[in-house]
């Protein structure tokens, strides 16, 4: 009887112990991962957002497969963003390539904190740009990220997706 007993808070003692380190790893990993887009977010302004989903505002969400980016640095944005949505006014008729899809060198970039301390929003207004893009992103300290683009001439359009560091090319 004393030997079963004991097996029991033996096992007990070891099942306790090996929670207790799943969930010390699991905050480090947390904590690790709010520290890196804290970094690229806020410090280094070099990150690359890819969409996993887009949602017009007129019509369903549209899944996407990953080939989609946007790619923020201090001096540039490169976008390439599928559009789904209405044209209002001044819209070239019959272009083929997407209104999402440009190259940015001057442009507003501004941070901010959320409230609870657990992501930042950030705000990016193009300044060379015929169509004038206002990127409004929602990042959460696990990478999730909200993005919200409006435009002058078309209607707005939201994404879902990842931030991730950019990944040094291969020579």
């Amino acid at each position: 009887m004393k030997s079963t007993m004991l097996s029991f808070i033996a096992i007990a003692f070891l099942l306790f112990s090996y929670s207790a380190n799943a969930q010390t790893s699991k905050e480090d990993k947390q904590k690790a991962k709010k520290q890196l887009i804290t970094s690229i977010v806020v410090d280094s302004q070099h990150y690359v957002f890819v969409p996993q989903t887009a949602s017009p505002q007129r019509g369903g969400l549209k899944h996407l497969d990953g080939s989609y980016d946007i790619v923020i640095s201090k001096d540039s944005i490169k976008s390439y963003l599928p559009y789904y949505g209405t044209a209002y006014s001044g819209v070239e008729y019959g272009s083929t390539t997407s209104p999402l899809e440009f190259v940015s060198t001057k442009f507003n970039y501004t941070s901010t904190p959320k409230k609870k301390n657990d992501g930042w929003d950030i705000t990016i207004e193009t300044k060379d740009q015929t169509d004038s893009k206002k990127l409004m992103f929602s990042i959460f300290d696990n990478g999730n990220t909200g993005l919200i683009v409006t435009t002058s001439n078309r209607s707005q359009i939201s994404f879902n997706g990842d931030i991730e560091a950019v990944k040094p090319k291969k020579k």
